[in-house]
């Protein structure tokens, strides 16, 4: 793990107006995030951890730009300087997408039934120009067996693998284009227990292969205390506390 931040968070704020009447009229906000600060160095795990509804997903998809901030500055090293993404245009973040990519909650949703598991892994290669034709074949193959699946499976569906299987998908369409951050949002939290260790190991296994650092989000204790370098902990839109995973694991102060 170096020492070198790649992702610095200051201040983030994401209020959702509350709307009313006929004219819709903002009557008032709901502070999903509410000016949270933490970084992440290169090759790093952080955990982000809190209750149901505390804002740590909102979190995360405001880093990615999912969803446009209310406030703050998301910090991102880009060919060695430290990058305000928030204040780029949709052109000038493009490139800085593919070094950002998220695995999500729900394996059953998050792929389209109507696309083969080929389609799906390769449709952000295709979207960037990365590859086309036999290296694009090649690639997908490689994503494949690198998250434990054969690449006889490229042609089939979504409905014809398990919900495991279908997290090992997503995981591989994240790392299509090999990115530096990857924001994992309750990756496990849909799996059964056994399936859950497994995918966990894979997850450590990718990171030391392609160099990922993780922003892990959960509220599965147990799960973040065994993948996270440190833990942040949410509460109600706000970050409480932060410390080593195992020093906040012996003597947590929330």
């Amino acid at each position: 793990m170096s020492e070198e931040k790649l992702l610095e968070v200051c201040g983030l704020k994401m209020h959702f107006p509350i709307q009313a009447g006929f004219f819709r009229k903002v009557v008032g906000h709901i502070r999903a995030v509410d000016g949270i600060s933490f970084f992440i160095r290169e090759g790093e795990t952080l955990g982000l951890v809190g209750e149901s509804g505390c804002g740590k997903t909102t979190a995360g998809r405001c880093i990615l730009r999912a969803y446009e901030p209310t406030e703050g500055e998301v910090l991102l090293r880009c060919n060695g300087e430290m990058v305000n993404i928030l204040e780029l245009s949709r052109k000038e973040m493009k490139p800085l997408r593919r070094e950002m990519q998220i695995i999500f909650q729900d394996p059953f949703s998050s792929l389209n039934p109507r696309m083969t598991v080929m389609d799906i892994i390769s449709e952000p290669l295709v979207i960037n120009g990365v590859a086309r034709g036999d290296e694009l074949k090649a690639q997908v193959r490689e994503l494949l067996e690198s998250v434990g699946l054969r690449a006889q499976h490229m042609n089939r569906y979504p409905y014809a693998f398990s919900g495991g299987q279908r997290q090992r998908i997503g995981i591989a369409r994240a790392l299509a284009l090999r990115p530096k951050l990857v924001v994992c949002d309750e990756p496990v939290s849909a799996l059964d227990v056994s399936i859950q260790a497994q995918t966990l190991n894979l997850l450590e296994d990718l990171q030391q292969d392609f160099g990922l650092t993780y922003l892990f989000i959960a509220h599965d204790l147990s799960v973040v205390e065994h993948i996270s370098d440190r833990v942040a902990v949410m509460y109600l839109g706000n970050l409480v506390e932060l410390a080593r995973a195992d020093e906040l694991y012996c003597s947590p102060l929330h």
